[in-house]
């Protein structure tokens, strides 16, 4: 399907009066019928291939690696990325 397909395809649902029910339904099917397909044609994640002698820069290890900061409650941060991803 085509982008252009696809956009008249969400228009077209997003007309609809579905309910919160209705979505997650519709979200479910949709989402087991990919996983179908994805079984089907061997694809899945792909994860991009990172050369063993890449380095990144001093600016990105800052930014990813360390310590979280004391006050920082990650049981908490986790829950509430949760609920936010449940939306």
């Amino acid at each position: 399907m085509n982008t252009t397909a696809l956009n008249n395809l969400w228009s077209y649902l997003q007309g609809l009066s579905l309910t919160a029910s209705n979505q997650r339904w519709l979200a479910s099917h949709l989402i087991a019928a990919a996983d179908s397909m994805e079984g089907e044609r061997g694809e899945g994640i792909v994860f991009p291939k990172i050369p063993k002698d890449y380095k990144p820069s001093d600016k990105v290890m800052a930014m990813t690696l360390g310590a979280l900061p004391k006050d920082v409650d990650l049981e908490k941060e986790l829950e509430e990325r949760w609920q936010e991803w449940a939306k």
